[in-house]
């Protein structure tokens, strides 16, 4: 009895000490696969999830750009609000205003940018607000003052309704309004002037009559002296060709 006993006693700690290199690492096992199962799935979510993050990070800047433009903009009106009414000075009312595109270089070349354009008459101001924020960037406007504008000829440019500005800041400037109507009425606030269209001779001695010109000259006057006032100048041509 106490063999058997001992035997059966022996038997059972032998199967709990070889359960236990497999019970023991099997949940471990499992639970290291889960965890990996779980990170790989971070992994793709996380991939999937990077345009959206990437957007909302740009937009949340831009927002942010808006935010502090804005603040200074309304602490400036504050300290104007609270100045004593013989301080404000009078904001002078634009000649004309509106949005035009201009030719611009950036980064991958030429290309066209809108504006919100205001030109004050008086003083020769053009003031122009980008409506396309770059990222990183405030919307900062550009003042320029008006030497001339021309219109700009239909042959020399791909874009219609363009004319060009010269200005004391930048040499040569290149618009485009929404329409012709819309170009002449810049082109009246701004006093702009029509293009040069010069004549295809270009040396005076090709404008002068020479020999031959002078001796066809002095056969018509002759013929026409010799027939009177009243000639057909057909039949003084035919005999002048005659001759």
């Amino acid at each position: 009895m106490f063999y058997d006993s001992s035997v059966e006693y022996v038997y059972q700690i032998q199967q709990v000490e070889d359960r236990k290199k497999f019970d023991i690492v099997e949940p471990v096992l499992a639970f290291l696969q889960s965890i990996l199962t779980l990170n790989n799935l971070t992994v793709e979510m996380t991939q999937d999830f990077l345009p959206y993050k990437q957007e909302l990070q740009l937009s949340l800047q831009n927002t942010r750009n808006h935010f502090e433009s804005t603040r200074e903009e309304m602490e400036e009106l504050m300290k104007r609000m609270k100045q004593p009414k013989s301080m404000f000075i009078r904001v002078q009312q634009p000649t004309i205003e509106g949005y035009l595109y201009i030719h611009e270089k950036w980064a991958l070349g030429m290309t066209w940018v809108r504006y919100y354009c205001r030109y004050m008459k008086n003083n020769k101001l053009l003031v122009m607000l980008p409506t396309e924020q770059k990222p990183a960037t405030k919307l900062v406007p550009v003042e320029l003052t008006l030497k001339s504008c021309i219109r700009r000829k239909s042959d020399t440019i791909d874009k219609r309704f363009c004319f060009d500005i010269e200005t004391q800041e930048r040499p040569l400037v290149t618009l485009q309004a929404m329409s012709e109507f819309n170009r002449k009425q810049w082109m009246e606030a701004m006093d702009g002037k029509e293009p040069i269209y010069y004549s295809p001779i270009q040396k005076q001695t090709e404008m002068e009559l020479n020999a031959v010109g002078f001796k066809f000259v002095r056969k018509c006057i002759n013929i026409v002296e010799a027939k009177g006032d009243s000639s057909d100048p057909s039949v003084c041509l035919m005999m002048m060709m005659m001759n």
